[in-house]
């Protein structure tokens, strides 16, 4: 049975649709087999939808910016939950909702954060680490913000690609690396 990677969060906005991206393609980069659920109205992914069943295959899927009836049904499906924030206090309430209810619904679940568009310069952003860290959330890790992103879902590609020696590139193939660890495809 494949591993479900479910990237969620109430609040839109956030960076999951291009987070499912960058996780599908930094997946695929590391030879595993993906498939793509899209549950977000919106649409927006680069990747087409199609989820996949074989034992070594990880599904990975974006959902609305939204808390639906159904989340609570995907996280109860899942093996994983990646949760996008922003730093700030208009993120924090959401954020925590989104993890009470996925974590409710799966107490099994793995449960990673990324706090996204990052930057260590900024007091605030730093302090909203800091919170998560004093909590015992776990954090994946920071992202910074970077063209590389509007540039990779402008023409479909992986931040990587735009930029294979850009911080952002580094910051999303660590927490790539992760995933791996989380999903047993790491070494």
């Amino acid at each position: 049975m494949a591993v479900n990677v479910l990237v969620v969060n109430q609040k839109g906005g956030v960076g999951k649709t291009t987070f499912a991206d960058e996780i599908a393609w930094g997946l695929t980069r590391r030879g595993v087999e993906v498939g793509f659920g899209n549950l977000d109205p919106q649409g927006g992914a680069v990747h087409e939808e199609g989820m996949l069943d074989a034992e070594d295959a990880v599904n990975v899927i974006d959902t609305p910016g939204f808390l639906s009836d159904n989340v609570a049904e995907w996280a109860a499906n899942a093996d994983v939950a990646v949760i996008p924030v922003q730093p700030g206090t208009l993120g924090l309430k959401p954020m925590k909702r989104t993890l009470r209810l996925v974590t409710q619904a799966n107490p099994d679940l793995a449960v990673g954060i990324i706090v996204n568009n990052f930057s260590d310069r900024r007091v605030l952003d730093r302090q909203f680490l800091e919170l998560l860290e004093a909590d015992d959330l776990p954090v994946l890790g920071t992202v910074p913000t970077a063209e590389a992103f509007k540039q990779g879902t402008a023409t479909g590609r992986s931040v990587v690609e735009i930029n294979s020696n850009g911080k952002a590139a580094a910051a999303v193939e660590a927490i790539i690396d992760q995933i791996m660890e989380v999903t047993g495809h790491g070494e």
